[in-house]
């Protein structure tokens, strides 16, 4: 509980500090948003049911590259709160055609049941912008490898995102693979993003799913 209420202070010290921050740091940039989903999974695996999220994110130039800052809460209507943090560096290669980044992400889905990752990851600019990240588990010498795609489309009302991803992760029990496919329509109102989306969801161990969610953000 005590993790939660750090999270969310420092959620809304991005958000108030907003303009502060973009002038004592030079290409400062940072997104906030707020989202209901009907259920919550995570590499295939579902955490919760219906669920309010808050999602943060904020990078600047420091000199070698760029570094970041990712939090991410998720409030179960009826279950356990879970949480996730990364930082990490990133940069762009070979005309910002190639983007990688290196990070540290921490999770925690019940208290005392949390983990830890280093994780790589390299994105190529070209058709259906194709990403692949591995993520190594620093305690049990876990493994998680996923490839993901997006492609975003104007249709004049809203920008419509597809996007797919398939993974393997390794878990104490075994390994699982897991796929997803989702579409999201957005559209920006005076400086509020609103969002909508649905996304099939299926793993080895689980029964395919599709997920519903609408939001509300904000980038400064």
């Amino acid at each position: 509980m005590k993790t939660k209420l750090k999270l969310l202070a420092l959620l809304s010290a991005l958000s108030i500090n907003a303009g502060a921050a973009d002038q004592a740091a030079n290409g400062f940039q940072g997104e906030l948003g707020f989202e209901f989903t009907s259920d919550y999974y995570f590499r295939g695996e579902r955490i919760t049911g219906e669920s309010t999220q808050i999602k943060a994110k904020a990078s600047t130039d420091v000199s070698i590259a760029d570094a970041f800052v990712c939090a991410f809460v998720n409030q179960g209507l009826q279950s356990t709160d879970s949480y996730l943090f990364a930082v990490g560096l990133q940069d762009s290669y070979l005309n910002d055609n190639v983007e990688a980044k290196l990070g540290w992400l921490h999770r925690e889905d019940s208290p005392g049941d949390a983990y830890s990752e280093l994780f790589l990851s390299v994105g190529i600019d070209t058709l259906l912008d194709p990403t692949v990240t591995v993520y190594q588990d620093l305690d049990d010498s876990l493994t998680t490898g996923e490839v993901g795609v997006s492609h975003v489309f104007d249709i004049s009302v809203a920008d419509l995102t597809l996007s797919g991803d398939i993974g393997t992760t390794e878990k104490m029990t075994g390994s699982t693979n897991y796929y997803g496919a989702g579409a999201t329509l957005s559209r920006e109102f005076g400086g509020l993003l609103a969002s909508a989306g649905v996304e099939y969801v299926n793993a080895d161990d689980i029964d395919s799913e599709t997920v519903f969610s609408v939001g509300i953000g904000v980038k400064f």
